[in-house]
């Protein structure tokens, strides 16, 4: 056996060791890389900071964020702490007067209070919908519908007895109870119809309709059903009341302008009207604009306030006009010359407008147009809001980095760690190249040696594969988790360096884990274990032995039910003989068992012997049904001479069996009488003709010599050309009626082999191209194939053809078409051959094809009968399908046969 290196013990060693320090590395290098890029410092940047990439990303950002806190900060920062804002205004979302068009207005100062509060955002569920008689809705808050109640001033209206109330005023019969004050009010809530409607919580007090429906069903204090609310008159107010819930439904901190709640507003005022979940939705927008303004108010005034940052913007919007706008956290005074003052200074600086050609820079990487493109669509989307006015934003960054800010921690991150960050992604690429490189040889010698060619499986490859690989998944993740589970992140140590430690250990620890159960799982494959030892395998194997258990456990029911059914489907009196015969014998079982017994255990034994006596009964005369059968089935089976046996048989059944076994013996004599006259009538029909065609040969040969003397005479002439004609056409239908014999019984050897159907029909065509000249008959075919391959006897097909041709010639009208056509349809093809009859076709089509039977009833043709017989014979013989169909004058015939591939 040639030794391959690969397999070697020492190759697969020294690769095992180098993988895993490879890997090792890989992860090392890997969590050096993402560390230091973490602490914003990009791949492959220049040496100076003030130059990189890493410089220009940290001070866009920044300016980012300080864009985006001007534009939060500038939507309401012109209103003064009394100015109000009008909900509608946020619901259209369009700007419109500000002086309480719509009624629902809130104070700028009342808002920014209540966004310093605590939970500001604390949604309630204590609003109730109280359902007025016109159907109108009026809101009001779970605590005032409590102290109304409580205060006598509205009251649940119960009903004595059922009656209708109409425009407010309640019936006859209606009366209002005198606990309606806080006794009543207590039951209630004892009830828990009240904590119902506080909490929003039907289904535990069972109630799932409304108010009125949880009365009439649950509160029994007063033997009756609430009906409505009605006011200290009687009048009723509401006709029902519901727990209102929105996803916006805030608890009001303060009221709006000129209400004590919101409620009021939306109960009030008509632009309001049903508009519950708007105003709330409004309220909310209004609460999180504000909310966003402070924070970004906080935000500038703590991170990027002046002597806070390095960084020192001016937003100038729409310079030079009236509405010109200066945004700065320095100070700007005339930004135009601060900023030229800037361009003359040493401080990076970044000067972007809504004009692209006035961009400046003095930081070289951003002269570059992708990174003012940057730079123009980050204003855009923070400053001007994408809006179409003009605008100058100039950022510079002092060099010295005094402040203690992102950016002068961005550049000591740089310092620190930009020289190490090439390196590092060298070291994980390469320890992964290599990695792989080790996993390859690895997997080609894995399982086998130099010595032995099989493959070597250990005590781990043996285990089931799904279990070994989550042994192995177990294994590796402990001290991963323990790594996670103890927080160490870039973001929590300091030094850099206990991150790689801790990765790399991860990394090593992977790598031997991965390699072992790689290893393992090349084996098994290689050993075709892997499949063969998995437990989905077994589970697989075992829920397939339960189905097929499971089949046939249904089949055998099925089975069960299909004989029962028989069992009553055939022979009806039969069995309804035999079910009514077991019923008078459960019958009488029971009458013993009931009347005689009285249901005794003493006379058990006498009950059970019945039983056994009854089972053996049924059981016999159900084997005798099975004999006969089974006879019977035999004698339709063709074994005539077949006796049912009788000795096992009783009564009826015997009977029945003896007139089977007689109809047996008269169908085979009747039978061997048939077989018997066949075989004669096929023996006279053979003999006869071969003794007509010696005498018929020599009758043939002396008219041949006698026309060789030439008499002159033109009437002996005459005698001798009606001589052969007549001598020949016997000799035809002598071997007609041979062949008709000799196909009927099928006593014919046949030569099978591939023969092209479609060129067979062309040469039969043209054999007879002539004698359709005569009849002038205009041939119409249609071919849809050049090629049908069939498997038959090409001289028995010819005879076949033939015979259809010339039956065709025969009988065909005058001055007519013929058509032919072959259609294959896979895996068929069909021959059909169509013409009108000269003569009347007042027969069947099936009498055609008896031997002897002609079109030309006058028999004026020189036809025998037979050719149609002799075709169709032979045809079934080779396997094909001979069809015959009569339409008034029209005779048609199709030939059949299966299409042979190629």
């Amino acid at each position: 056996m040639k030794k391959k290196w690969y397999r070697s013990s020492a190759v697969k060693a020294a690769a095992l060791v180098v993988g895993v320090a490879s890997l090792t590395a890989a992860a090392a290098g890997g969590a050096a890389s993402a560390g230091i890029m973490s602490e914003g410092v990009l791949p492959f940047d220049k040496k100076e900071y003030l130059e990189s990439r890493s410089f220009e990303q940290s001070m866009r950002h920044a300016s980012f964020d300080v864009l985006i806190a001007e534009s939060e900060k500038s939507y309401m920062e012109s209103k003064q702490e009394n100015e109000e804002v009008d909900l509608w205004e946020i619901l259209a979302d369009e700007e419109t007067d500000t002086e309480g068009s719509s009624g629902l207005v809130y104070r700028l100062g009342d808002l920014e209070k209540w966004v310093e509060t605590e939970n500001w955002d604390a949604h309630t569920e204590d609003v109730l919908v109280c359902v007025k008689p016109d159907g109108n809705l009026e809101y009001m808050y779970y605590e005032d519908f409590e102290k109304k109640i409580r205060d006598g001033e509205l009251g649940f209206l119960v009903a004595d007895t059922y009656g209708e109330y109409d425009d407010g005023e309640y019936a006859e019969g209606y009366t209002q109870p005198e606990e309606s004050g806080s006794k009543f009010v207590d039951a209630l809530s004892a009830q828990g119809i009240l904590a119902c409607l506080k909490n929003h919580d039907y289904s535990s007090y069972g109630y799932y309709g409304d108010i009125n429906d949880y009365y009439a069903e649950n509160i029994g204090v007063l033997n009756s059903g609430v009906t409505g609310i009605a006011d200290e008159d009687g009048k009723i107010i509401y006709t029902n009341v519901i727990n209102e819930y929105s996803d916006y439904q805030i608890a009001e901190a303060f009221p709006p302008v000129g209400a004590d709640s919101i409620l009021d507003i939306l109960n009030e005022e008509p632009g309001w009207k049903g508009r519950f979940e708007d105003a709330f939705y409004a309220l909310n927008h209004a609460l999180a604009q504000v909310q966003m303004e402070k924070s970004a108010e906080a935000m500038l005034k703590e991170h990027y306030g002046e002597g806070k940052t390095n960084l020192s913007y001016i937003l100038a919007l729409n310079p030079g006009s009236r509405e010109e706008k200066i945004q700065s956290n320095t100070d700007a005074g005339d930004y135009e010359k601060r900023i030229q003052k800037l361009k003359s200074g040493q401080d990076p600086y970044v000067v972007v407008t809504s004009s692209p050609e006035e961009h400046d820079t003095n930081i070289d990487i951003l002269k570059k147009d992708h990174y003012f493109n940057l730079w123009q669509h980050t204003v855009d989307n923070a400053a001007a809001d994408d809006r179409d006015i003009d605008y100058v934003f100039a950022a510079w960054v002092d060099k010295d980095f005094a402040a203690d800010d992102l950016l002068a921690e961005d550049a000591e991150n740089f310092e620190k760690y930009a020289a190490y960050l090439t390196p590092s992604m060298a070291v994980c690429g390469a320890g992964s190249l290599i990695f792989l490189i080790c996993l390859i040889i690895l997997t080609a010698g894995a399982g086998r040696n130099n010595e032995k060619e099989e493959v070597q499986l250990n005590f781990f490859d043996r285990w089931y594969t799904e279990i070994g690989a989550a042994a192995v998944c177990a294994v590796w993740a402990v001290p991963v988790f323990l790594f996670l589970g103890l927080g160490i992140n870039v973001d929590y140590v300091d030094k850099l360096k206990y991150i790689v430690a801790a990765v790399a250990g991860l990394g090593a620890w992977t790598a031997v884990m991965f390699l072992g159960g790689w290893m393992s799982l090349v084996r098994r494959i290689k050993a075709k274990t892997f499949w063969k030892n998995s437990v989905l395998r077994k589970v697989f194997g075992l829920l397939r032995k339960l189905l097929s258990l499971l089949k046939k456990f249904c089949l055998k029911i099925v089975k069960g039910c299909r004989r029962f059914v028989d069992f009553f489907a055939e022979n009806t009196a039969s069995r309804i003989k035999m079910a009514l015969l077991f019923g008078g014998f459960c019958f009488f079982q029971f009458i013993i068992w009931t009347v005689i017994l009285c249901g005794g255990v003493i006379l058990l034994p006498v009950v059970v012997a019945v039983d056994i006596l009854g089972l053996i009964y049924f059981l016999r005369k159900a084997r005798g049904r099975e004999l006969i059968l089974d006879g019977l089935k035999r004698i339709t089976d063709g074994e005539l001479q077949y006796k049912i046996p009788l000795d096992k048989l009783t009564g009826e059944q015997r009977q029945i069996a003896e007139y089977i076994n007689r109809i047996g013996e008269g169908l085979d004599a009747a039978v061997e009488e048939s077989l018997k006259n066949e075989r004669m009538k096929t023996e006279l029909i053979t003999n006869v003709s071969h003794d007509i065609k010696t005498p018929l040969t020599s009758i043939i040969n002396y008219v041949d010599l006698l026309k060789r003397e030439n008499p002159q005479d033109p009437k002996i002439q005459g005698y001798l050309e009606i001589l052969e004609e007549k001598s020949l056409r016997l000799k035809t239908l002598t071997e007609d009626v041979v062949e008709a014999s000799k196909a009927s019984t099928g006593n014919i050897s046949l030569e099978m082999a591939d023969l092209n159907f479609v060129e067979l029909v062309h040469q039969v065509i043209g054999e007879f191209e002539e004698r359709f000249q005569e009849k002038n008959l205009s041939m119409m075919v249609h071919f849809d194939q050049d090629e049908a391959i069939i498997c038959a006897d090409g001289r028995r097909m010819w005879r076949v053809l033939e015979n259809v041709f010339g039956n065709v010639a025969k009988y065909a009208m005058d001055n007519t078409r013929v058509y032919a056509e072959i259609r294959v349809n896979k895996p068929n093809v069909t021959f059909s051959l169509k013409n009108i009859s000269s003569q009347p076709l007042n027969i069947s089509a099936d009498e055609l094809t008896e031997r002897f039977i002609r079109g030309d009833v006058s028999r004026n043709t020189e036809g025998s009968g037979l050719g149609l017989s002799i075709a169709k014979s032979l045809t079934e013989l080779q396997g094909g399908e001979f069809k015959l169909y009569l339409d008034g004058d029209l005779f048609k015939v199709t030939i059949t046969f299966k299409v042979k591939e190629k």
